[in-house]
């Protein structure tokens, strides 16, 4: 068996079961380089490196509510309560749960599946549902999340529209590399590689490109989980795109406030490789949300 990619929409109950069990594990007890390398990667905000993280902050007013799915070690809160906001995080570990509240006392953190029952002004996801098996469950947790007239935010990996193939791909039966494949006389698998590397992979990257918005393309076979050492999206099993988060918001009735396609002065190199979505929910009709929040919202 090599690559193993379909539609979110044909991904079995069976499947889709195995492979959420397979990620629990894994984040529970992730490699230690793992919040490290995102530590790294988004300590410091800036127009330049971090375009979409910039426009996020400055539309958060003061007194906002904050939620973040997926909050990793929360870059993004001491941005939030700089802002005069709060924040709340969600995320697996325990350990890294007790982390974040050292850290950043004046914030609350829950772990994954703690009940909430209110409502926030902003709901976001930085780099988290490329990880996640079900996305369109994911936008409908954060849909439910957010109050009407709140904003939704995600910033992560554009898979499809990229020149490269995406790097959680498992190319043949193993992750080593090719050349060590062959120096070891794994010849079926050598071939098996090859031929996802060349043939297979680029095929699905022209059927993805060509599919309708809403896809939802997943990668069922992440290298991560057959062994392969951690590097950044090595764990990726939702290939991410842009025209698919649209989609969603769009069909849930929600404005479209931003997006990365419409940032024209971001580095080529940022809009080659990321992508970023601002939508607004609606109001329920014949009610109006605070003057604060429609300004803000719409700046």
């Amino acid at each position: 068996m090599s690559l193993e990619l379909c539609r979110r929409e044909d991904l079995t109950t069976q499947r889709l079961a195995e492979l959420e069990r397979a990620l629990a594990e894994y984040y529970r007890n992730p490699p230690p380089e793992y919040y490290q390398m995102a530590d790294e990667a988004w300590q410091h905000f800036s127009p330049i490196e971090t375009p979409f993280h910039c426009d996020l902050v400055e539309r958060i007013f003061k007194d906002a509510s904050v939620l973040e799915l997926g909050c990793g070690t929360a870059p993004l809160c001491p941005h939030v309560e700089g802002r005069g906001a709060t924040y709340t995080g969600i995320d697996y570990g325990e350990q890294l749960i007790a982390e974040n509240r050292r850290r950043f006392p004046r914030a609350r953190f829950y772990q994954l599946g703690s009940p909430l029952e209110e409502q926030f002004d902003f709901v976001v996801s930085l780099y988290t549902i490329e990880h996640v098996a079900d996305p369109p469950a994911y936008l409908e947790q954060m849909w439910n999340y957010c109050r009407p007239g709140g904003c939704l935010a995600i910033i992560c990996p554009e898979f499809v529209e990229t020149p490269v193939l995406p790097p959680s791909f498992l190319y043949g039966r193993t992750p080593r590399r090719l050349r060590e494949k062959i120096r070891s006389m794994s010849l079926v698998d050598a071939a098996l590689h090859l031929g996802d590397l060349k043939i297979r992979g680029p095929n699905w990257k022209a059927r993805a490109r060509a599919s309708p918005a809403g896809a939802f393309w997943m990668n069922l076979r992440p290298r991560i989980l057959y062994g392969a050492e951690y590097s950044i999206d090595a764990d990726a099993v939702h290939l991410a795109r842009r025209r698919d988060l649209e989609w969603f918001w769009k069909q849930k009735g929600a404005a479209i406030l931003q997006t990365s396609e419409a940032m024209p002065h971001v580095s080529p190199e940022v809009l080659r490789y990321n992508c970023y979505v601002v939508a607004q929910k609606p109001e329920p009709v014949g009610k109006h949300a605070a003057a604060k929040t429609r300004t803000a919202l719409h700046q």
